[in-house]
């Protein structure tokens, strides 16, 4: 990957912060620590350059898992990491389940975690690209008439023009029209392709 990989690392166990930290940044990642989550959400006024978050289940004040749901809540994209000691596993599936990317037990492989950073943040990046593309998909499709969408809507449902034209009483030709003119808008090159759009665009709304 071109770009630094930038981890933000919470754990309140100094040791394995500062082990973690040395293994990680030797391997050309950067890793910005933090001694529990609700210091890393004082300073995540910058958030945005972290590409991964690695987080211990287990700390004083919010757990790990607390910080899984509290990030993903507010639309957190971007990968969570959680290490576990045996005892938390249950824990660490629960976060798993509520978004996190994967979860390790202590004592853990350091080769492990850091191929599942970049697993995560590879899958990430790709995450981003798609939300980033759904949401200029969706400024498209609003972006046309009440009348185009209601084209759109029944040429997805599989009516011709005619029968589209029919229904909303207008002819054919101007069903053609409102067609070609919603393909282009869409990006669509064909019906099918136009369905698999329109199918998006439910999942997003």
């Amino acid at each position: 990957m071109a770009d630094v990989i930038h981890v933000a690392l919470v754990d309140d166990d100094a040791a394995v912060r500062d082990s973690l930290q040395l293994f990680l940044t030797r391997r050309h990642l950067k890793v910005t620590c933090f001694e529990t989550a609700e210091q890393f959400l004082k300073a995540r006024d910058g958030y945005e350059s972290f590409h991964c978050i690695v987080t211990d289940v287990r700390m004083p004040g919010m757990s790990g898992l607390d910080l899984v749901n509290y990030l993903i809540d507010r639309g957190w994209i971007r990968p969570i990491i959680v290490i576990t000691g045996h005892g938390d596993v249950d824990m660490a599936v629960s976060a798993v389940k509520a978004g996190a990317f994967d979860f390790i037990e202590k004592p853990f492989d350091e080769t492990r975690l850091l191929a599942s950073i970049r697993d995560a943040v590879e899958k990430g990046r790709q995450r981003i690209s798609d939300a980033v593309e759904q949401e200029k998909m969706l400024a498209r499709f609003e972006a046309l008439s009440a009348r185009q969408r209601e084209v759109m809507g029944l040429a997805v449902a599989g009516l011709s023009s005619k029968e589209i034209g029919t229904k909303l009483k207008i002819s054919p030709k101007t069903v053609e029209n409102h067609r070609a003119w919603v393909m282009l808008r869409m990006g669509a090159r064909n019906v099918a392709e136009l369905v698999r759009i329109a199918m998006q665009l439910e999942r997003r709304v």
